[in-house]
């Protein structure tokens, strides 16, 4: 009886692994879900643009990534008071995000280096994680 007992809740066990390990959508680079993951690669996302070991990206960004948050006021060469804010990173491509978060951007060809923005060294699957957040977010709004 015993033994009957343990194969059932064997198979309960095995049957319930097998139906999380899935992928749930994947869609223009997008993963909500990765395999064999207690969390969504969105959720992972989420947490990492929260504390990405370092300054949030929230701070400059936003929530979502829609930037406009104040970084620092500062004055030009004619004494103007002029305000540095964050840009908004929503409609970046994954490879402009990696790009970005690694100081090689390009535009037109020529390297444009941030002025402000820290320097992370995030993996692929974090940058990736982070992309997968602010894309599942952005499209939640609409």
């Amino acid at each position: 009886m015993k033994f009957l007992i343990l194969i059932s809740l064997f198979t309960l066990f095995s049957h319930a692994l097998n139906d999380q390990n899935h992928t749930i959508l994947e869609e223009d680079n997008l993963t909500i879900e990765t395999s064999e993951s207690f969390l969504s690669s969105v959720e992972y996302g989420r947490m990492l643009y929260k504390n990405p070991r370092g300054i949030s990206c929230s701070q400059c960004h936003g929530k979502e990534g829609k930037g406009g948050q104040k970084i620092a006021k500062y004055y030009d060469k004619k004494r103007n008071p002029k305000l540095l804010k964050g840009v908004d990173i929503t409609s970046y491509s994954l490879k402009d995000l990696k790009a970005s978060l690694k100081n090689e951007y390009r535009e037109n060809n020529k390297r444009k280096y941030h002025k402000i923005m820290p320097m992370y060294y995030l993996i692929d699957e974090e940058v990736q994680a982070i992309f997968d957040y602010l894309q599942y977010s952005n499209k939640q709004e609409e």
